[in-house]
């Protein structure tokens, strides 16, 4: 038989006694040093970080690329650019003209305080002294930003020569697609609306394309030398200006005419049961309907946005430079608006 044994009365289990060489020994042990796979593990991770932050970065200019290209493979899409693009640096060559030149009248107030003590009444001084290089990088700057405004501008000009092919083909199409006999006072007054804009898109094309060839030496005759080429030049510069002026404004009179037609149709019973009729067919129809509804408002608004901001420019290029209304500041605000608009539009269709 087993030989029967008494429980432990302690759970401590003893241990023999040590003995220490100093009084601090046993109650103090030096920090450890950190285990080196922790640190492989937060090389590992910020690692992982900076590849995962790269890899996105890769992606997203890789997309913005691909939409960039998208967009400059379109003719109109890429005047929107260019025209947001030239306005903006119109707007900014403003600024910072307005800037060097109070930087200037700084240097030059300063200058004259210190030399007028030791001039006498009536005395005046002629000093050539160089700016700071902050002035000089200003003035370099303001330089550049105009030549490239120009340019792109030029450039713009310069590609609507043949401009009168796409304004053939719009009044073409429009020809070809006559009004059905019971269409409604709408469609009459679209169509009016859309015949008067051909005709100012005309008269604006051609009066352009003479005086930009014009001012490139293109038109040499007898009409266009001298002082009474330079008259007649600007004549034509003038009146497509006014031309284009008549064209924004019959815009404006279409985006009325949609807005006051589609509130009326609203408020009208017929549509409201035509459009309950359509909700009654299923939900996927409904979405579409809403949709449409959606992509008109948003084109609406970016027309009205753009055409209310070129009219002021078109009245101010309307007449003489000196009895212009708006300021190369206002200029450049209201381009950067009219162009902004339909690059927004644009840009988003990339997506």
């Amino acid at each position: 038989m087993a030989e029967n044994k008494e429980p432990p009365t302690t759970t401590t289990v003893p241990s023999e006694p040590t003995i220490s060489s100093s009084p601090s020994a046993s109650s103090s042990t030096p920090p450890s040093a950190p285990s080196q796979p922790n640190q492989k593990n937060v090389l590992l991770k910020l690692r992982a970080l900076i590849l995962h932050y790269l890899t996105v970065s890769l992606r997203k200019t890789d997309r913005t690329i691909l939409r960039l290209s998208s967009l400059l493979s379109n003719p109109t899409t890429t005047d929107n650019l260019l025209c947001t693009t030239s306005y903006t640096l119109s707007l900014l060559h403003a600024l910072l003209s307005r800037l060097l030149a109070r930087r200037l009248s700084t240097i030059a107030t300063s200058i004259a305080e210190k030399a007028s003590p030791v001039l006498l009444p009536g005395e005046t001084i002629v000093a050539t002294l160089p700016a700071p290089p902050l002035t000089q990088l200003l003035a370099q700057t303001t330089a550049s930003v105009k030549a490239l405004a120009g340019a792109i501008s030029d450039y713009r000009i310069f590609v609507r020569l043949w401009g009168m092919l796409g304004i053939y083909t719009w009044a073409r199409g429009t020809w070809n697609e006559p009004l059905p006999q019971n269409a409604g006072r709408k469609e009459t007054l679209l169509r009016g609306v859309t015949w008067g804009a051909i005709a100012s898109c005309v008269g604006f094309q051609l009066l352009e394309n003479g005086a930009y060839l014009a001012s490139k030496g293109v038109l040499t005759g007898e009409g266009w030398a001298g002082e009474q080429g330079r008259k007649r030049e600007g004549a034509w510069w003038i009146w497509s200006s006014r031309f284009w002026a008549a064209f924004v404004l019959l815009e404006l009179t279409r985006l009325g005419v949609v807005k006051y037609y589609e509130r009326a149709e609203t408020r009208s019973s017929v549509d409201l049961e035509g459009e309950k009729s359509v909700l009654e067919d299923g939900e996927k129809e409904a979405k579409l309907l809403k949709e449409e509804k959606r992509k008109s408002a948003v084109l609406w608004w970016r027309d009205l946005a753009s055409n209310l901001a070129y009219m002021p420019m078109t009245l101010h290029w309307s007449v003489e430079e000196e009895r212009g209304i708006l300021s190369d500041w206002g200029v450049g605000a209201l381009g950067a608006v009219a162009g902004g608009a339909n690059l927004l539009h644009a840009w988003r269709n990339t997506a």
